[in-house]
């Protein structure tokens, strides 16, 4: 899918108090209510701070957890695909219930009462969407691209709790421990890498599009896509290709962080012919992660990038120590 224009988030406090000299309204006030204007054009009212939150998608969890929120219920791929939460969600859902897409998701949501529901690409639901928006306050996609930036999500969450100083910190400390891997590896500087998924025995799903999300992350620390694949994404129009098992030199580079859906995928990358050649693998710089830590990349949040970054640390070592 193409990637869009990111769309224009704007967020609007508005203030309801008396009027006058003196006036003790703020607009980190927990009663005002929080007006969104969201780049389907849809504006979304959210009248006080709200208190059962439902998450229906992995960032806006992991968000929710950030500021100290525990969903009342929430939706996870990867907790309905493997049977166990995300690793940087610890147990704090424990007493959170989780939303099936598979079943009667409006009937489950109403269940719990929620105050606010977020619920990123459930728009696309026939009628699901709207009726979900009649029990709650419901906020679809925030941005006009794939997967919403994450420091976005941590603002409006900031904004809409009343917290937005809570929200600079959670940025910030995000921040911060990036800057740190930088400054202990500055030799990942400028050096290449690949990034891919190999969905099954003969095709492998490379990223070529250097606005995604996950490139944002290798980018911040100073990285730079291998320009092989910045071409091929341009010339196919996709920002992830597709290529066969048998081109996997297109993913030389000087780092390589591949995922499989299972183990036995994952030692068949590992026997590609051409595979022991790739630069990263002669320098040891790959770094091989299942499909619940490449989630952690591919759909960043607060808790999520710092856990992904720490599966990737050797790898990232060997890159840096390149010369």
């Amino acid at each position: 899918m193409t990637r869009l224009k990111t769309g224009l988030l704007l967020v609007m406090v508005a203030v309801v108090g008396l009027v006058g000299v003196g006036c003790s309204s703020k607009a980190n006030d927990s009663s005002a209510p929080v007006q969104i204007n969201l780049p389907d054009g849809r504006q979304v009212s959210v009248p006080e701070t709200p208190k059962n939150i439902v998450t229906l998608g992995g960032q806006w969890t992991d968000v929710a957890l950030s500021f100290g929120v525990t969903p009342v219920g929430y939706y996870d791929a990867i907790r309905l695909q493997t049977g166990t939460a995300p690793p940087w969600f610890g147990d704090k859902l424990k007493n959170s219930t989780l939303v099936d897409p598979n079943k009667d998701v409006v009937g489950a949501v109403a269940k719990l009462k929620p105050d606010l529901i977020l619920a990123p690409g459930f728009a696309s639901m026939a009628g699901g969407f709207d009726a979900l928006s009649k029990l709650a306050p419901t906020i679809d996609k925030i941005s006009g691209e794939q997967v919403d930036p994450w420091q976005d999500m941590v603002t409006l969450m900031g904004t809409i709790l009343h917290q937005p100083e809570k929200a600079k910190e959670i940025i910030n400390g995000v921040n911060e421990k990036i800057n740190g891997i930088v400054a202990k590896y500055p030799g990942l500087k400028d050096k290449t890498y690949a990034f891919a998924y190999l969905y099954g025995a003969d095709q492998i799903s490379v990223l070529g599009d250097e606005s995604d999300g996950a490139a944002k992350l290798f980018s911040s620390l100073g990285l730079r896509m291998a320009p092989r694949l910045v071409q091929q994404a341009k010339e196919s129009g996709q920002p992830r290709f597709q290529v066969s098992t048998e081109n996997v030199g297109l993913l030389n580079a000087d780092l390589l962080v591949v995922a499989a859906q299972t183990p036995k995928l994952q030692q068949r990358v590992e026997g590609l012919p051409g595979y022991q050649g790739l630069t990263a693998v002669k320098n040891h710089a790959v770094s091989m992660m299942s499909t619940t830590q490449i989630t952690g990349l591919n759909e960043p949040s607060p808790n999520s990038i710092p856990y992904a970054f720490d599966q990737m640390m050797p790898a990232l070592a060997a890159a840096a120590a390149q010369h």
